[in-house]
């Protein structure tokens, strides 16, 4: 999609700033031109959603946007490709999961696994096993909530993952990179000149090698001239059934003084991914020992990359493209080869570190 961004205008800032208006957050101003408080809602909304909070409608900010619109009861639920989401979606897992009927995160998309626990609920109930979340299954399902059951079972199964006996090595395992951005949407841009999509997809290409020479088995999410969204990057880990995605980003302010790494993993206001949460911290420490740059920290965040694959997932911001000397540094085949050797070390850690690198 065409970004939708500060001096925009037209219909479809008007349809954005309706929605916002709906959910709470104020716009003011013409409502066809986006404008400085259409940026400051749009970045309200974001932090609510636990999106990266530039102001800008981009893919993962128009389907949360349109996602929020949703309540249970407003539509049937039933299997779609691509896949129904929205906060819909999302009450219903949560209410499956406090019943017990495992529907894995609260991600608010319509899959497979959530099919699958409505309809065991559905037998369960004694109602019509179609895997449609249609007027009767809702009125039950709502009769039936138990607000003191919180932990979704996918929590639990996952601190059990965490766990599990060490493995020897990170042989045969199968494993995604993510270069972050596109020819289609480069992103940042170095001050040197360098688009964050070739840095990107430089680091990734290195980290590649090193993780294919001990043993593994790595699917890059695109090629140097693709442009999938991030949905289909998502959909692409699930179909190759990678035990982890580990996407590259670049940051950016408008400011030159912002440096500094990040990390991010799936989560919600209620729930995280505890693989996810342990893999972004060790990439995030891992890459600021290799940089000695700035701890921006770990974040919660529900970016489709993270949202939507099955396997625990990761976005990395190894630096700040907007600063004079990070951003110089990030386009140096020298410094990419020290971040991808220290992200190889992240990921060997988590995938062959033992019970007692997990968290409590």
């Amino acid at each position: 999609m065409e970004l939708i961004r500060h001096g925009s205008t037209g219909p479809e800032v008007e349809d954005v700033e309706r929605r916002l208006e709906a959910l709470g957050y104020p716009c003011g101003g013409d409502p066809s031109v986006f404008d400085r408080d259409t940026e400051a809602g749009v970045r309200a909304f974001q932090q609510q959603r636990r999106l990266i909070a530039d102001g800008i409608i981009g893919p993962d900010t128009w389907q949360a946007l349109v996602g929020a619109s949703y309540r249970l009861g407003d539509r049937l639920l039933y299997v779609t490709r691509p896949a129904l989401h929205g906060d819909d979606v999302r009450d219903l897992q949560r209410r499956l999961n406090r019943l017990g009927f495992d529907s894995g995160y609260d991600d608010g998309l319509y899959g497979q696994q959530t099919v699958t626990a409505l309809r065991e609920f559905q037998l369960n109930a004694g109602l019509l096993q179609d895997g449609i979340a249609g007027p009767a299954t809702i009125a039950h399902l709502i009769r039936l909530h138990r607000a003191h059951q919180e932990a979704p079972v996918a929590a639990v199964l996952e601190r059990e993952v965490l766990r599990r006996p060490p493995r020897q090595s990170i042989a045969g395992t199968r494993l995604m990179l993510d270069p972050g951005r596109s020819i289609g949407s480069p992103g940042l841009t170095s001050p040197d000149g360098v688009p964050e999509h070739e840095i990107t997809w430089a680091i990734c290409r290195v980290l590649e090698g090193r993780l294919a020479a001990l043993g593994a088995h790595v699917v890059l999410s695109r090629g140097p001239t693709t442009s999938p969204t991030p949905s289909q990057r998502a959909e692409q880990a699930n179909d190759e059934g990678v035990e982890l995605i580990l996407s590259v980003h670049g940051n950016g302010v408008g400011s030159p003084h912002g440096r500094g790494a990040a990390a991010y993993h799936f989560g919600t206001e209620v729930q995280i991914s505890d693989r996810g949460q342990r893999l972004a911290e060790l990439c995030l420490d891992a890459v600021l020992a290799a940089t000695g740059t700035n701890d921006c920290r770990v974040h919660p965040s529900t970016l489709a990359i993270l949202r939507e694959s099955r396997a625990p997932a990761v976005v990395v911001e190894p630096g700040f493209l907007s600063h004079p000397e990070e951003g110089r540094a990030l386009a140096d085949p020298r410094v990419q080869q020290r971040i991808a050797a220290a992200l190889a070390g992240a990921v060997v850690d988590f995938l062959v570190g033992g019970p007692t690198s997990a968290p409590a």
